[in-house]
């Protein structure tokens, strides 16, 4: 055999081996959400150290622990990408040494694994709070970071100059190979799922073929005095400068349009409920709609309780951060206040955390006013990670936790801060993990219920999360649904005939997110943290189905 065709083939079979061994140890443990992830265990540079730090941010319980998964990935991680490197050197160019290739790979495992840890930590920001917008801190910075890194290990002084278009355009295609992989490997029949993951392993053989001889026959590199990684990466940084911006624009409900849109729809007059209506976060309440209290036709739920005639409080945005066990005891007040006031059956409408507080108050209140629950944009597979409280030394997530909180005080340098990861509402979220995670999607017997869904948040669900609820997909972000007239009707009509459609989710969502899975950060077992005192319950985070086991 030729010696080139000897060359990829040990290529192709070093690439196809790890992703195989990782579905298949991930099938054996029917930790199938993640199969996804499998084909990034052999990737480019910086791929492959990208999916190396969401596991060990997830999966490690102790300092020591964390220290010790740190030094063995990145240890492991350079001395194989300095091996599939040696095998796919150009024969035409002369090769260091393979001693030589090892030392430049470990330091640059080392210094890879410092440049994307903050974006690894935003993976699991989006697993614990299910919110779209978070994909711009993790996947941007990647992206861009991502044709500079793949020279790392090759030439030196990769840290100065611009990639060559070459190298540009092969890191694009890594990034599409490795969404369109993680998705056949997800999608594929158990018994073809390891064989699916080594043939991605051995795409990325390929890849690792184009990226070297693209890296080392760069004739001319632009800006070779530029430290253009170094300059990369601060401005990456910069964009947690638009945190708030950001926000605002993809994640903050706009909660007043069903109070202002209700009086003037004729599809609002005469219902046969008492309708309240939870904003969601970050929301606030001035009073606006106090003088129509009493013939309102929908009635604002307060996040500081209510007067003595159930009339509703101003609140703060500060007061949306309160726990959800805090917001379901003062709603299930508030339910029993309306239901007297009114002589009516109860029906509750929540956006966002709204949804939250009204599908915590139904799975652990006594409801028995409330007949109907719409869930605007809930948080799906909320609490998917875990990090223990910042007095702890010890638990499951405890290096994310304090990793967290420096990103978290750095984008308070730039503005206001209104998402702190130990905000009481976050930590209820991590606290009750087992409960959101399993639950968004499962009916409540005697109430009648309806998801609305925006086709944006799909790419924060772990594929095959099939809901048993009717669903209303939109084509929208996050909690800005009800400012749309048809989703008004659509309200209206699930309040005046109950739910008309089926308990499913279209072609697009389902494809979201699978295209999504290879990028999300991994759940956390429930049955591995004491905090949540597992009792042997379904984790439905792990593997498919919303309220019982399919597939």
């Amino acid at each position: 055999m030729r010696p080139d065709r000897v060359r990829l083939l040990q290529l192709l079979i070093l690439c196809a081996v790890p992703p195989a061994i990782e579905a298949a140890v991930l099938r054996g443990v029917r930790f199938t959400s993640v199969l996804g992830l499998a084909p990034q265990a052999s990737a480019v540079w910086p791929y492959g150290t990208f999916h190396d730090l969401r596991w060990m941010l997830v999966y490690h319980n102790s300092w020591v622990a964390f220290a010790v998964e740190l030094l063995t990935a990145t240890v492991a991680r350079g001395l194989f990408c300095a091996v599939l490197i040696a095998i796919a050197w150009p024969p035409e160019v002369p090769r260091p040494s393979v001693r030589r290739l090892a030392g430049r790979n470990l330091a640059i495992s080392a210094v890879a694994t410092v440049l994307l840890s903050p974006w690894a930590a935003m993976a699991l920001v989006t697993a614990q709070v299910s919110l779209s917008f978070w994909l711009a801190f993790e996947l941007l910075p990647l992206l861009v970071l991502a044709p500079l890194l793949q020279r790392a290990g090759m030439v030196p002084g990769w840290w100065r100059g611009l990639p060559s278009a070459a190298l540009v355009g092969w890191a694009s295609l890594n990034f599409v190979v490795l969404t369109a992989a993680g998705a056949l490997v997800w999608g594929a029949p158990s018994w073809l799922t390891v064989p699916v993951a080594a043939l991605a392993g051995a795409a990325n053989g390929l890849l690792w073929l184009r990226v070297v001889r693209a890296a080392v026959t760069q004739e001319r590199v632009r800006w070779r005095r530029v430290p253009v990684t170094a300059v990369a990466f601060v401005l990456t940084l910069s964009l947690l400068a638009f945190h708030d911006d950001i926000a605002t624009m993809g994640a903050r409900p706009v909660d007043q349009s069903l109070l202002r849109a209700a009086p003037a729809l004729p599809e609002f007059a005469n219902l046969r409920y008492a309708v309240l209506f939870l904003g969601g976060y970050e929301t606030s309440y001035d009073g606006q709609f106090a003088h129509e209290f009493a013939s309102a036709p929908v009635t604002r739920f307060s996040y500081r309780g209510t007067e003595a005639d159930g009339r509703p409080r101003p609140y703060r945005a500060q007061d949306t951060h309160q726990s959800v066990e805090t917001s379901a005891r003062l709603l299930a007040e508030q339910v029993d206040q309306l239901h007297a006031r009114t002589g009516k059956p109860v029906a509750l409408v929540g956006v966002s955390e709204g949804a939250m507080i009204i599908r915590y108050y139904l799975g652990r209140m006594p409801h028995p006013a409330v007949e109907a629950a719409a869930l605007v944009s809930p948080l799906i597979r909320a609490g998917r990670i875990y990090y223990p409280p910042p007095e702890a030394s010890s638990g499951w997530g405890v290096a994310t936790g304090w990793q967290l909180r420096g990103i978290f005080a750095l984008i308070g340098t730039t503005g206001r801060v209104p998402d702190h990861p130990d905000s009481p509402f976050v930590r209820s979220l991590m606290d009750q993990g087992p409960f959101f995670r399993n639950n968004i999607f499962c009916p409540v017997p005697g109430v009648q219920m309806v998801l609305f869904l925006p086709i944006a948040d799909a790419a924060t669900v772990p594929p095959g999360a099939y809901p048993e609820l009717p669903v209303y997909e939109v084509t929208a972000l996050h909690g800005v649904l009800l400012d749309r007239p048809a989703e008004l009707r659509r309200l209206a009509d699930f309040l005046r005939h109950g739910p008309t459609t089926t308990p499913e989710t279209g072609w697009e969502y389902e494809l979201i997110e699978q295209a999504s899975g290879p990028w999300q950060a991994p759940a956390l077992a429930l049955r591995l943290n004491p905090a949540w005192h597992y009792t042997g319950q379904a984790d439905f985070a792990l593997r498919r189905g919303a309220c019982a086991e399919r597939g």
